[in-house]
C-alpha cells in the first residue's frame, strides 16, 4: 500500500529536515511514485538516467558485474536516496546496475527538477545537502571499515546498523557488501 504524501513528507522530515507546504507541493508536480517488483533492475551500466531515488517502502542494491559475479557496492532501505552517481553528477554512463531487493515503492525525480527545486526552494537545496552529505559520511565509512576493520567487525557493524538485514538482503549479497564469501559469512554468523 502506497503511504500518503503526508507520511513521505515526515518521513523525510524526521529524517533529513522538514519542508515547506509549497516545497513539497511543488516536488509533487515534478516527482513519480512507482511499484516495483523484486529483482527489478531501475538502472543498467551503459544507461543515462539522471534520476534521484527515494525508497518509500523497500530496499535496494547498487552492484558490479565482473566475470559474472555481483560485487554489491550500495544497499539503500527505507526513507534512503540513491542515485547512479556517475550519471547523475557526470552525466556519463552509469557504471553499475540498480536493483530492488524486495517489492518496493520508489518515488523518483529527473535530475533538472531537482536541480530547479534547488533553485526555487532553499530548504530543499538544504534537504538536498543534507543526502550528498550522508552519502558521502557512508562511503567514508564503508572505505575506513574495508581497510581497517576486520571481517567480524563489519558485520557486526553492518547488522548494528540496519537490524533486520537478514530478512531482505541475501546473504550472498550481504557478504558482497562486505567483501567477503559466502562461506565466511556463514562462519561468522554461526559463531554469534
Amino acid at each position: 500500500m502506497i503511504e500518503t504524501l503526508d507520511d513521505i513528507k515526515n518521513k523525510i522530515a524526521r529524517n533529513y529536515c522538514d519542508l515547506k507546504s509549497d516545497t513539497f507541493i511543488d516536488w509533487n508536480k515534478k516527482f513519480n511514485i512507482s511499484e516495483y517488483k523484486k529483482g527489478t533492475c531501475l538502472i543498467h551500466p551503459e544507461q543515462l538516467r539522471h534520476t534521484l531515488f527515494y525508497v518509500v517502502k523497500g530496499s535496494l542494491k547498487a552492484y558490479y558485474l565482473k566475470d559474472g559475479k555481483r560485487i554489491i557496492d550500495w544497499l539503500t532501505f527505507e526513507n534512503e536516496f540513491i542515485t547512479s552517481s556517475s550519471s547523475y553528477f557526470t552525466d556519463e554512463p552509469s557504471l553499475h546496475y540498480i536493483e530492488t531487493m524486495e517489492d518496493s515503492i520508489i518515488l523518483e525525480t529527473k535530475k533538472e527538477d531537482v536541480e530547479s527545486l534547488c533553485e526555487n526552494h532553499h530548504d530543499f537545496e538544504h534537504l538536498f545537502r543534507l543526502i550528498l552529505s550522508k552519502v558521502i559520511v557512508q562511503f567514508r565509512q564503508r572505505i575506513f571499515s574495508l581497510q581497517f576493520r576486520t571481517v567480524k567487525q563489519r558485520y557486526q557493524s553492518l547488522i548494528e546498523q540496519h537490524p533486520k538485514i537478514e530478512l531482505t538482503v541475501p546473504l550472498g549479497d550481504i557478504a558482497s557488501f562486505l567483501g567477503i564469501t559466502q562461506e565466511t559469512l556463514s562462519r561468522i554468523r554461526a559463531s554469534k
